[in-house]
C-alpha cells in the first residue's frame, strides 16, 4: 500500500497497532486499516467509512496476523469507540459483551501505544491480563452512560494519555507488591479520571507551550484537580479514593505541587503512585508539556537529576524498576 499523499510506501513512523476488537463488522470503519506483511509492507484491508467486514477477510482468520492505522487517525479511532459504547449501553437489545469487547479493545491499544514508545509492558499473557483487569474494572460502574460522556470528553489525545497512565501505574503497583485487587481497581478509575478537570479549560490555554501561560493561565490550569473532584461527586460508584487521586495527583514529596502544597507523608497513597505515572507518561508522550518527547529511560533520568526526584520513594523507585526491565527487555531481543 501506497501513501496517497507522496505516493511511498507507509513507513513505521506513521503507523500504530491497534486491537481488532475496535472494529465491529457491520459498522464504519472509523479510520484506514492496514497489516504488516514479513517484508515490512503495509497493505489496506479497508478504507474509511467502508463497513467492517474485517472478520471475514481470509488473511485476518489468523489471530496471530496484526492490524494498524496511521497514529494521525489514533485519536479519532478510540473517540470513535468510545462513543459506540455509550450507544451499546443506551441500547438494551446489545448484551454486555459487546460493551466489554470495546473497553479491552480501546485498553489493548494503548498498551501497543506504550510498548511502541519502548515501555516494556511485560509478556503477551501479562498484557492481556492488564486490558482485561482495565475492562472489568471500568465495566462496574453503573452509571457508565455519564462515566464514557465525561471520559470521553476528554480534549486532544488525553484518552490515550490517561490509559498511558493506567497501565504504567498497573506496572508500579505490581513492582511494590501491591496486589489487593479493590485497591488496583482504585489506582486504574483513579489514574483513568485524574485529568478530567481538563476538559473545564479552555482550548487556547491547553494549545499553548506552558512557557507562554501567564500567572493567570497557569492558575487556571491548576485548577482542573479540583474541578475534576467536582465533575465525579455526581457518579456514585467513583470512590473517595479515587476523587483523592483526582484531586492529589499533582502534589508532590517536597510540597511544591498543587492544590494544597501538601508534603509526601499527607497525599494519598494511592496519589503517590498515579502521581510518578502521570509525569512519567507526560515526558514519554506530550511535546507540549515537556520540552521534548522522551525515551524511558531518558524520562527516567529527567524526574531524577533535572527534577530533584520530587515524588513519593518507594513509588518512583518501582518506576524505575519497570524501565529497568524494559532496559533488559530490549537487550535480550537484540541479542536474540
Amino acid at each position: 500500500m501506497q501513501n496517497n499523499k507522496k505516493n511511498e510506501p507507509l513507513q513505521d513512523s506513521e503507523m500504530i497497532k491497534v486491537s481488532r476488537e475496535l472494529f465491529t463488522d457491520g459498522l464504519p470503519l472509523p479510520a484506514e486499516v492496514f497489516t504488516k506483511l514479513a517484508s515490512g509492507q503495509y497493505i489496506l484491508l479497508g478504507k474509511k467509512a467502508d463497513k467492517c467486514n474485517l472478520s471475514s477477510l481470509h488473511l485476518a482468520q489468523d489471530k496471530t496476523v496484526e492490524f494498524f492505522v496511521r497514529k494521525t487517525e489514533y485519536s479519532q479511532l478510540i473517540s470513535y469507540n468510545l462513543n459506540l459504547i455509550k450507544k451499546t449501553v443506551k441500547n438494551n437489545n446489545l448484551g454486555a459483551n459487546v460493551k466489554m469487547s470495546l473497553l479491552k479493545g480501546i485498553t489493548e491499544s494503548a498498551i501497543s501505544d506504550l510498548t511502541e514508545r519502548g515501555v516494556y509492558v511485560g509478556s503477551y499473557e501479562k498484557c492481556k491480563q492488564i486490558a482485561t483487569f482495565v475492562q472489568e474494572t471500568t465495566a462496574q460502574i453503573k452509571d457508565m452512560d455519564k462515566f464514557i460522556d465525561i471520559f470521553n470528553s476528554l480534549p486532544g489525545d488525553m484518552v490515550g494519555h490517561s490509559l498511558a497512565t493506567s497501565v504504567v501505574s498497573m506496572l508500579i503497583c505490581d513492582q511494590m507488591n501491591i496486589t489487593m485487587k479493590s485497591t488496583i481497581e482504585k489506582v486504574i478509575l483513579g489514574s483513568l479520571l485524574h485529568d478530567i478537570g481538563l476538559k473545564e479549560i479552555p482550548d487556547e490555554i491547553l494549545a499553548k507551550p506552558r512557557y507562554q501561560w501567564t500567572e493567570a493561565e497557569l492558575q487556571h490550569y491548576e485548577s482542573h484537580t479540583l474541578r475534576g473532584v467536582e465533575l465525579l461527586r455526581d457518579i456514585k460508584e467513583i470512590p473517595s479514593d479515587v476523587l483523592s487521586i483526582v484531586m492529589e495527583h499533582h502534589e508532590n514529596a517536597l510540597g511544591m505541587g498543587y492544590p494544597r502544597r501538601i508534603r509526601d507523608i499527607k497525599i494519598h497513597p494511592l496519589a503517590r503512585i498515579v502521581a510518578v505515572a502521570d509525569c512519567f507518561v507526560d515526558l514519554v508522550y506530550d511535546s507540549q508539556k515537556s520540552a521534548a518527547v522522551r525515551k524511558p529511560e531518558e524520562a527516567i533520568a529527567h524526574i531524577e537529576f533535572a527534577m530533584g526526584q520530587p515524588f513519593n520513594k518507594p513509588a518512583f523507585l518501582a518506576l524505575k524498576q519497570v524501565i529497568h526491565l524494559t532496559a533488559l527487555q530490549k537487550k535480550m531481543n537484540i541479542s536474540s
